[in-house]
């Protein structure tokens, strides 16, 4: 009785292994989110190995975990080697860094499992998809193959709690950046004179490509609003709405708006919702001692570095002119500053959609 017992489970052992040999060879896991950040303020993040422990699993579940860092801080060559007792140990170093678009890194796990992470950044609506891909090598063990079948499920939650992590330390970062920014309207970096002068209203020209100005910061009242990123009617509701409170705060403190476009400064689309400030340009600076309307300040409009293109055509297709500033940004090494706005330059009261200006502006280092 007990050898055929011994029998049956050897052959059973026999049919296992035999099985593990057609299974897969590779495995493959894939988990993304999105980051309400510009792609430079996640990129500088996870490029950044003396952050790994802020952020990544398996030592984000475990701060008792042991790091070793070993190469440059950042970039090509950085390498962090973890130690726990909870979720093994392991090794990951950068094999590739192209900034602000891609990460890779070659990942040992426990010896057992070798593979690489992507982690690429794309723009989008409501800030920078970042998606994480892991491919490992499963090798002729049946064993490994075996566990490659569970990897999606296990590794994938691993994937989900560090970009759920990342996404807590990125975006407060990136919130107090842009409202740094905006508070200050100036550039920290330095405005670099050598560049055309911009002074709002700029010139309007949808032929040219997008090239990148000094812009000029302005005394402007301001207010901020929002609407449905996908309801075209709300938004032209809620931006008429923003500048008729302007025009009511001008009025009742004896200001006078103009020389100068329109402004709306994008803080946020997040969950589907644009929020924006809204802004007029002051002919002469505020006094003091203003009468308040709800919400309406004064203020200075950004200063610094900027790429610049004119939109032709409806509102609605403006994300397209986005695309092409942050290609141009990658394209020409140009870091985002997390600020982006319109100036709209014709008024749509008078013209035909097809025919609107808008200035369009993404704020770089």
């Amino acid at each position: 009785m007990v050898r055929k017992i011994l029998i049956g489970v050897a052959g059973l052992l026999a049919l296992l292994a035999a099985g593990g040999f057609l299974l897969p060879s590779t495995a493959r896991v894939e988990r993304s989110t999105v980051v309400r950040a510009s792609p430079e303020e996640v990129f500088v993040v996870i490029n950044d190995l003396t952050r790994w422990r802020e952020w990544a699993s398996p030592t984000g579940a475990d701060p008792q975990a042991a790091l070793s860092l070993s190469g440059p801080p950042m970039g090509v060559g950085a390498r962090v080697a973890w130690a726990s007792e909870a979720h093994g140990s392991g090794s990951e170093e950068i094999v590739e860094s192209e900034p602000f678009s891609v990460i890779r890194t070659k990942v040992d796990a426990d010896g057992a499992i070798f593979g690489q992470s992507t982690l690429s950044f794309a723009p989008t609506m409501g800030g920078t998809k970042v998606t994480w891909v892991f491919q490992a090598e499963l090798g002729l063990s049946p064993i490994s193959r075996y566990w490659g079948l569970m990897m999606d499920t296990r590794l994938g939650q691993v994937h989900e709690r560090s970009l759920a992590r990342l996404k807590a330390l990125v975006e407060p970062l990136a919130e107090a950046n842009l409202q740094e920014a905006l508070a200050t309207g100036s550039d920290a970096s330095g405005v670099v004179t050598d560049l055309p002068d911009m002074l709002s209203p700029a010139d309007a020209d949808p032929e040219k490509a997008p090239q990148v100005v000094s812009v000029e910061g302005r005394n402007v009242i301001r207010v901020q609003g929002q609407a449905a990123v996908s309801d075209d009617a709300a938004i032209s509701a809620a931006l008429g709405d923003a500048y008729g409170k302007i025009l009511i705060f001008a009025e009742q403190n004896g200001l006078e708006v103009g020389g100068g476009a329109p402004q709306a400064v994008t803080l946020s689309t997040a969950d589907g919702v644009w929020s924006f400030e809204a802004a007029m340009p002051l002919v002469v600076p505020a006094g003091s001692d203003l009468a308040e309307v709800e919400g309406v300040t004064v203020g200075k409009s950004y200063a610094g570095r900027a790429i610049k293109l004119t939109h032709k055509g409806p509102y609605s297709t403006l994300s397209r002119t986005y695309e092409r500033l942050r290609d141009y940004a990658r394209e020409n090494g140009l870091k985002e500053k997390g600020v982006l706005w319109e100036e709209y330059v014709t008024d749509p009261a008078e013209m035909g959609e097809d025919s609107l200006l808008t200035n369009v502006y993404l704020a770089v280092h």
